[in-house]
């Protein structure tokens, strides 16, 4: 949920729940003033009516007019006086009405009575509902505005933070263009700018840096292996050493070797993450993939692997020399980690790769095949081919997905 959706939904049922509220509220002062001002006006009948009793020691007449009645009852036992609303038949209207009462004792001509005096409650309520209308109204014209304001004002606001995203968002190291973000007036949005900007420099003096040191490592860690190699093997091919130093050698001379891999897989694997491979083109994958096999014939041959491929003609945007590692590092696990006698299947669709071959079930969590020096204990390689794979896949844009499935290694690549 955006931050605006969702800041406008907290402000409007903040608001909302705000307005009800004190509109509740105000509903209730209102109706209680209006009661008392009721109140106030029985009052005055009930001191007319009191003081001309005092003056006559004798009732005055009944009265019977449209909003207000006067009448008297002979009692026994004496009442309270007290307030109170009650639904009545109005004589005049021909229909009941609420009214609000005052009833009160009174002694006139040696007796008690109670008198009642009664004001018709239509008008006061006719006021309240009208004056109910009237807050529903501003609530609804409140919220309508505040919506409008929300949607113009604060999307107005907001829009140099949108800029910056996006501008982030096509942000590459690579790139050496000054990252230009917009001006705005608000503080935190400044801050984020400026704090942006050091972060995408820093980014690029490291990018700078770390691509340096990989081309540098690259060259100078090949000079010094290679001058071992061929050392060992002038050395190998000494006639005087036996069989002990013999071995000896050959063990250092394929320790050579794998630390030459493993030095060639770890810059590969730095130059994708620096984006050092840019450059794509399309690429036949059926022609690529037929070309892998004729170049991998002897080591298929050497496991008597039986190849059964399913190849359409399909051609993907990708760096040529990164198609190339792909599809050898798939194919090379396919047979290093096959059975003897087994089997290899390529399935080449316009949208996906498969390539299935027979094996023993992984002796490890599958979800941390693809991670880094993770390989079976038997295994010659460094434990990087699955791993530059997975890095291909991702900076090329594509998904890969593994599963064992009825004693097969199943490897889908989607694009």
């Amino acid at each position: 949920m955006k931050l605006f959706t969702r800041y406008s939904r907290i402000n409007f049922a903040a608001t909302t729940a705000v307005l009800v509220a004190g509109s509740i509220i105000f509903y209730f002062i209102i109706h209680y003033v209006l009661i008392r001002q009721l109140d106030e006006t029985l009052k005055v009948e009930e001191a007319e009516i009191l003081d001309f009793v005092s003056k006559r020691d004798s009732l005055p007449p009944p009265a019977n007019y449209k909003d207000q009645h006067v009448r008297f009852y002979a009692s026994d036992k004496p009442v309270k006086r007290g307030f109170f609303s009650s639904i009545m038949y109005d004589t005049v209207e021909n229909e009941k009405q609420i009214f609000r009462v005052l009833r009160f004792p009174i002694n006139a001509d040696h007796k008690t009575y109670i008198a009642t005096v009664s004001k018709s409650q239509v008008e006061t309520e006719d006021l309240l509902f009208l004056m109910v209308l009237i807050t529903i109204g501003i609530i609804v014209l409140l919220l309508f505005f505040q919506f409008i304001i929300n949607r113009l004002l604060v999307k107005k606001m907001w829009r140099p933070f949108h800029h910056t995203l996006q501008t982030i968002k096509q942000f590459t190291v690579t790139n050496q263009e000054e990252v230009v973000l917009p001006a705005t007036n608000i503080d935190e949005f400044t801050q984020l700018n400026n704090a942006l900007n050091l972060m995408t420099e820093k980014m690029r003096n490291d990018y700078v840096s770390l691509k340096s040191f990989a081309d540098t490592a690259s060259h100078e860690m090949q000079t010094p292996l290679a001058v071992i190699n061929s050392k060992l093997d002038l050395l190998i091919q000494d006639q005087s050493l036996d069989e002990k130093q013999t071995k000896q050698l050959a063990a250092m001379y394929d320790a050579v070797g794998r630390l030459r891999k493993l030095n060639q897989s770890l810059l590969l694997i730095t130059k994708i993450e620096n984006q050092q491979f840019l450059q794509t083109s399309r690429v036949n994958l059926r022609k690529l993939i037929e070309n892998k096999l004729i170049q991998l014939e002897e080591l298929i041959v050497a496991r008597h692997l039986n190849i059964s491929t399913d190849l359409a003609d399909v051609s993907i945007s990708i760096n040529p020399y990164l198609a190339d590692i792909l599809l050898n590092n798939l194919l090379t696990n396919a047979i290093r980690h096959n059975t003897d006698n087994g089997t290899i299947i390529i399935l080449l669709q316009q949208q996906s790769l498969s390539v299935r071959n027979t094996g023993h079930p992984l002796g490890f969590d599958a979800s941390r095949l693809f991670d880094r020096f993770r390989k079976d204990n038997a295994s010659e390689g460094v434990g990087l081919g699955l791993a530059i794979v997975k890095q291909i896949c991702d900076s090329s844009g594509f998904t890969i997905q593994y599963r064992y499935d009825n004693g097969q290694h199943i490897f889908t690549i989607d694009w």
